[in-house]
């Protein structure tokens, strides 16, 4: 576990071969986020997932979307092509969303941790797998248009798009900082 762990790293939709992973791989890949912890046993995570045509049809939302409330100082022209062209490469595209339960005593920064840990289930078990994941965020999936598109309520959030593919090649390994940077003991 500890290796599968270490070795696990972002590889991006252009470091994907193209190739289609079964439907029911990816649904295995979903049960097993589901496992999460989540206090509350609220179980906040929800997906949605796109794979086939439904890929090009969740791309030329992201272009629009992106033409729409990108500010023209930020506009780059080359976007809208690059998400068209990203759900090409990707077996299967899972929009990240946290639907927020009933328990008032649940923070809201519980639901959203717990949707990250489910996150990180799924991206683990992709490794596994031999697969690559990519999540992506940002202003399309925060904003108020994406949300709605996805039926969310107020309370609720699109928290990112996971792309899931098979890569071309193994990701490099790469290291992190010592951890004793990250840690003070108190004894």
């Amino acid at each position: 576990m500890r290796a599968l762990i270490r070795s696990r790293r972002t590889i991006y939709p252009n470091q994907y071969t193209g190739e289609i992973i079964p439907d029911e791989q990816i649904r295995e890949l979903l049960i097993d986020a589901t496992y999460a912890p989540n206090h509350g046993r609220t179980e906040p995570w929800y997906f949605f997932v796109f794979s086939g045509e439904a890929r090009a049809e969740l791309g030329e939302f992201l272009a629009t979307t992106y033409t729409e409330i990108t500010p023209e100082d930020k506009f780059k022209k080359h976007k809208p092509e690059e998400y068209r062209q990203r759900m090409t490469l990707a077996s299967h595209i899972i929009v990240l969303a946290m639907k927020r339960g009933d328990n008032p005593r649940i923070p809201e920064i519980e639901e959203v941790e717990a949707v990250a840990c489910a996150v990180q289930n799924l991206q683990l078990s992709a490794h596994a797998n031999s697969w690559a994941t990519y999540w992506s965020s940002g202003a399309i999936a925060y904003h108020e248009k994406t949300k709605e598109a996805f039926g969310l309520r107020e309370q609720d959030k699109i928290l990112g798009f996971l792309y899931v593919g098979v890569p071309k090649e193994a990701a490099p390994v790469q290291s992190r900082a010592p951890i004793e940077t990250k840690v003070d003991w108190k004894k």
